[in-house]
């Protein structure tokens, strides 16, 4: 049997054919691969999404490496937590409110995204019994080890809770046995809540508005901004009005611009004096999306000068282009890209001298995407630009443009120099949809270099040309790189529409009925 046969069988459907065993260090290994900060994006996404294929051995094992257990990565227990939210396993709770609950950072957001996926799946019903009643609701039964003894702590009042009851892992008493954590928990709970309601056009149920309520009123921030992020989807006039009078009395930075946010969804004109106060505000992020929610709910001015006048520094959204912060300067960027105005043109110009390369590639996506022909001059210098995902924006708003020649440019650039910039001309070269790229491409597929072949078949993928099918298809016969082998398999499904799985014998069916092949394989 080819190797391509074996290669598809032992690797892409490797859980049919291990014991537990096999399966469970296979998950550990592929864990270790995703967390691999020396490796690359392409190849750490490929191990996570194999570790997710080994559901059913992973969940043991991923909770363990988020408790730390076998290695002391930090970036091995995020993306443990990542893995954990996108299996969404009821079980994987309890180490997750720890790990949210803890002092690392990055860690706790990665388990609190988890935790919000998790809690999304539930109904209305259980996350408004999670909010009220919280860790009661998680209760074990009285038949476990110490269970009489929980029972009797719940009876004296959540502050009298030891740090384990019943038996019960520790997060139950840290989550919401002690005051202190328990505007946490209900944050997190929250956060679950906008996923679940998010983009659905649904409204929260009585008691569910309720809980934002009382959410505005808390003292912990995080709270806060949770129950401002659910005003929304109230689905009344009292949101407004509510948010208003809040935005008169919230201090904290991350809280307002929640609100600012909120605001500028809602879009109810009739509110504008709470919003343009917080214009003056001394953080400069919340000054933005004040007047990017002045300008949605219809106030002339705040987006950009009127009559073509100068803006005063920091009066307009625009104007804050050029602030020294630079996180402001790229929000500046995404809200002008958002309205779609032509009278961006010249504050899009300027964003693409920004100091900072993420920011540049930014103005240059945004000037593509908003078909302002008039910023091909500004952009055309960024072709030679030292940050290669600047290129790479670049060219493909010059190809939205209308300009021509430039998939020829990138095509020398891919064939030729460093790494990373050959990886951005392939991408480039697959976003911009120009057909003429496909020999180049497909020629790359016989590189040595794994990732700039996975980049080369993924680009080709994209740009969908069925003359690429052939190229790819012997790709699969010759390499044992598995990342190579899900790229190439991915863009002959883009191509032709069609998957075969895993079946060795239907792989053969497909390659003589979709590219014609003979019997023996050959092309």
């Amino acid at each position: 049997m080819p190797r391509l046969w074996s290669l598809v069988i032992t690797i892409s459907f490797l859980v049919a054919h291990l014991s537990a065993g096999q399966a469970e260090d296979t998950a550990v290994e592929w864990l270790n691969r995703a967390a691999d900060a020396g490796a690359s994006v392409r190849s750490r996404e490929y191990a996570a999404g194999r570790v997710l294929m080994l559901a059913d051995k992973s969940a043991s094992i991923l909770v363990s490496a988020l408790q730390g257990v076998g290695s002391d990565s930090a970036l091995r227990r995020q993306v443990a937590a990542k893995l954990l939210g996108e299996l969404a396993l009821p079980e994987a709770e309890g180490p997750l409110l720890e790990a949210a609950m803890g002092p690392d950072y990055f860690l706790a957001e990665a388990a609190g995204e988890a935790l919000a996926r998790l809690y999304a799946r539930k109904s209305a019903g259980e996350i408004y019994t999670l909010l009220t009643k919280g860790a009661r609701a998680l209760r074990l039964p009285s038949a476990t080890k110490g269970g009489a003894e929980k029972d009797a702590a719940k009876k004296t009042g959540d502050e009298q809770l030891p740090d384990s009851i019943g038996g019960a892992p520790e997060w139950v008493a840290l989550s919401l046995g002690q005051a202190k954590y328990r505007g946490r928990f209900q944050a997190l709970v929250m956060r679950g809540l906008a996923r679940k309601y998010r983009g659905t056009g649904e409204t929260l149920p009585e008691p569910l508005a309720w809980c934002v309520w009382e959410g505005l009123l808390a003292n912990d921030a995080a709270l806060r901004r949770a129950a401002v992020e659910m005003i929304p989807y109230v689905g009344n006039s009292q949101g407004p009005e509510r948010l208003a009078v809040f935005l008169y009395t919230e201090t904290d930075p991350g809280v307002l611009i929640a609100g600012l946010r909120a605001m500028a969804e809602m879009r109810p004109p009739e509110y504008g004096e709470a919003v343009e106060r917080q214009v003056r505000h001394a953080n400069p992020m919340v000054s933005l999306e004040a007047l990017a929610a002045l300008d949605a709910m219809g106030y002339r001015g705040t987006m950009f000068p009127l009559g073509g006048a100068a803006p005063a520094a920091g009066r307009t959204v625009a104007g804050l282009v050029t602030h020294p912060s630079t996180p402001v300067r790229r929000r500046a960027i995404e809200l002008m890209a958002l309205k779609k105005d032509p009278a961006a043109l010249t504050y899009l110009e300027q964003a693409l001298f920004d100091r900072v390369g993420a920011n540049r590639a930014a103005a240059a996506r945004a000037l593509g995407e908003m078909g302002l022909t008039a910023g091909v001059g500004a952009l055309s210098p960024l072709l030679n630009d030292g940050r290669p995902e600047v290129r790479s924006a670049a060219a493909v708003a010059l190809a939205k443009l209308g300009v021509v020649g430039v998939a020829s440019r990138l095509v020398d650039e891919y064939r030729g120099g460093e790494k990373a910039f050959r990886l951005a001309a392939a991408e480039a070269l697959g976003k911009m949809g120009d057909r003429r790229a496909v020999p180049a491409l497909s020629e790359g597929l016989r590189g040595e270099d794994g990732e700039l072949v996975a980049a080369s078949a993924e680009a080709l993928g994209e740009l969908g040309d069925k003359s690429a099918g052939p190229a790819l298809f012997a790709l699969l016969t010759k390499t044992a790189d598995p990342v190579v082998v899900d790229a190439a398999r991915k863009a002959l499904g883009a191509v032709f529409q069609d998957d075969p799985g895993g079946d060795a014998g239907k792989w053969q069916e497909w390659g003589r009925k979709i590219l014609k092949t003979s019997s023996e394989g050959h092309f």
